[in-house]
């Protein structure tokens, strides 16, 4: 299963208990949790932003990077993350509409961020050949695309990460390095049952259940995921359907 093509579904699952702690500590920025709250939500969408700022406005690598900052900085310090309306959409929806409303500011922001002597607002924690994979034609046309398709790796990666860190709590290492050999493979690459069932000294019958139950997983980390950025079970049911398809 690569990231860019899966088609997970799943059981109704509530995630309640999570849900607020990015989303309601981004709305009080004089609160005691903001700061934890808006490191969270620049971890999980700086990429996204990234990939639209880089594809939008035809912005070379080192350009893009700095207007990602500037764009976090100018939602630091002003008021737009409180408007944002969970019972009128995602979040993932409203900083799209954010990035468009960027545009005018950006020069101010950039300029801010120069006097503060470059410092980082996000942490832009990958390599520059991560960062060219992210945006692999910065000429396409609809920096809309880019950014729900990196936004869609995002949140698999997480999972992904996720499950790997569930599963070695677990002692169940053995089965997410055979989710790995297998699921997060390209088809040409990609052993077969036989071959795993040799390599893990298993039967080819313990390998399937052994995988479906690791997609299983998967599919409630995911679930998970975007909880974190809504506010109730039927946004966390549309976010699905724009990302993964009904």
């Amino acid at each position: 299963m690569k990231f860019d093509e899966t088609n997970m579904g799943g059981e109704q699952r509530s995630f309640a208990e999570t849900a607020h702690d990015m989303v309601v500590g981004l709305r009080n920025p004089q609160g005691p949790d903001y700061r934890k709250a808006f490191d969270d939500f620049c971890r999980r969408y700086w990429k996204p932003v990234y990939a639209y700022i880089r594809a939008g406005w035809a912005k070379g690598n080192e350009e893009a990077k700095d207007l990602t900052q500037a764009f976090f900085l100018w939602l630091a310090e002003s008021d737009a993350l409180r408007k944002f309306e969970p019972e009128r959409g995602s979040l993932r929806r409203f900083l799209r509409v954010l990035l468009r409303s960027f545009i005018g500011h950006d020069e101010v922001a950039l300029a801010r961020l120069k006097r503060g002597g470059g410092t980082h607002v996000v942490s832009l924690d990958a390599g520059a050949a991560e960062l060219e994979h992210l945006v692999p034609d910065p000429r396409s046309p609809d920096p809309e695309a880019n950014y729900e398709r990196v936004w869609r790796h995002t949140v698999l990666q997480h999972a992904v990460h996720a499950l790997r860190e569930h599963s070695l709590a677990q002692g169940r290492s053995a089965d997410f390095h055979l989710f790995t050999d297998y699921d997060l493979l390209p088809e040409p690459v990609r052993p077969t049952y036989k071959d795993l069932a040799a390599r893990y000294k298993i039967d080819e019958a313990e390998v399937k259940k052994r995988l479906l139950d690791m997609r299983d997983r998967l599919r409630r980390e995911v679930r998970a995921e975007l909880a974190r950025v809504t506010m109730h079970d039927e946004a966390i049911d549309d976010e699905w359907t724009v990302l993964f398809g009904g």
